[in-house]
C-alpha cells in the first residue's frame, strides 16, 4: 500500500528559509511527516537532515557536510536555538521538528502503511534496543534489520547491500554528525532505500541506555543544556563553542546589507 500524493502533486513541497548559511524547510512536525510521504509515493531516493545550532556551526567550516545539507530533500530544524534565529531574523521557522520525533512519526506512519524500516548506527545494545522498542510500540511494523554504527568504511559497500537485500523502505543512520549525512549521502543509491533521515544519538534515547531531557526543557530550548550537564567532557565543545559560532553567524546575517526577509526557495 503506498502513500497518497496530495491533491496538486506539483506543489513544492515547502519554502525554505536560510539561517546562518543553511537553508531550512519552514514546516510544522505533521507537515514534515506528509513531505516525507509524498517524497516516498513519488519514486525514487530521499534523504533528510536535521539541524542544530552546533551542527550549523560544523557546516560552516565543514564544505562537506554543507554540501550534504544543500542537497538535502529535506532540512528542519532539531534545535530550538535554530527556531529563534528564524524569528530573529524575521524568518519565522513555524517550529522544531527533532530527529527523534520525527523518526517515531514517520515509523507510525509506516506501520499503517506496511512499509520496512532498517536501523543502522550506534552500539549494538543500543541499536538492538531501538528495534526493540518500535517492535513493542508498533506491533505490526516490518522491521527489515539493524546494525551497529562500528564498522571500517570499506564495509560500506557491504553493509548498503545488505540494507538493499533487506528490503528496507526507510532507512534511520545514527553515526553523529557528519559522519551519518556524509554516510547517506555516499551510499543511499546501493542501499535501495526510498527514504533516509540521520537520526544522531536517538537510537540511544529509544533503547533507554540514555535519559533525554525533560519534556518542560525540551519545550523551553534547553535540551541542550540537559545533555551538556549529563556529558560535560565529551559536549562542551559541541555546545559552548558551536553555539558561539552560531551565534556569530546569525549576528552577522542580521547586520549583513544583503539580508532578505523571504524565504530562500522552493523545495520541489
Amino acid at each position: 500500500m503506498a502513500f497518497q500524493l496530495p491533491k496538486y502533486p506539483n506543489q513544492p513541497l515547502s519554502v525554505r528559509v536560510e539561517v546562518a548559511g543553511i537553508a531550512v524547510d519552514n514546516l510544522s512536525e505533521g507537515e514534515t511527516v506528509e513531505a516525507i510521504q509524498r517524497l516516498i509515493a513519488g519514486g525514487g531516493q530521499h534523504y533528510g537532515a536535521v539541524v542544530n545550532a552546533a551542527k550549523v556551526s560544523l557546516a560552516h567550516r565543514d564544505p562537506d557536510l554543507a554540501s550534504v545539507l544543500k542537497c538535502a530533500d529535506l532540512v528542519t530544524a532539531d534545535g530550538m536555538s535554530v527556531v529563534w534565529a528564524s524569528r530573529l531574523l524575521g524568518l519565522g521557522l513555524k517550529g522544531r521538528v527533532t530527529g527523534i520525533d520525527l523518526m517515531c512519526r514517520v515509523i507510525e506512519q509506516a506501520e499503517r502503511v506496511g512499509y520496512s524500516i532498517y536501523f543502522l548506527g550506534a552500539r549494538e545494545k543500543s541499536v538492538h534496543g531501538t528495534a526493540e522498542y518500535f517492535r513493542s510500540q508498533c506491533p505490526r511494523l516490518r522491521v527489515g534489520g539493524y546494525r551497529n554504527g562500528y564498522f571500517p568504511s570499506a564495509d560500506s559497500g557491504q553493509i548498503a547491500n545488505e540494507i538493499r537485500q533487506s528490503g528496507a523502505d526507510i532507512l534511520f543512520v545514527a553515526m553523529g554528525s557528519p559522519a551519518q549525512e556524509l554516510w547517506i549521502q555516499a551510499n543511499l543509491a546501493a542501499t535501495g532505500a526510498r527514504f533516509a533521515l540521520g537520526v544522531g544519538g536517538s537510537f540511544d534515547h529509544l533503547s533507554g541506555l540514555v535519559q533525554r531531557a525533560p519534556t518542560w526543557m525540551q519545550r523551553a530550548g534547553l535540551e541542550w543544556l540537559y545533555r551538556l550537564g549529563s556529558e560535560p567532557r565529551r559536549l562542551w565543545r559541541r555546545y559552548l563553542i558551536g553555539n558561539s559560532v552560531f551565534l556569530w553567524l546569525v549576528v552577522k546575517q542580521l547586520f549583513s546589507p544583503n539580508r532578505s526577509k523571504s524565504g530562500l526557495s522552493s523545495t520541489p
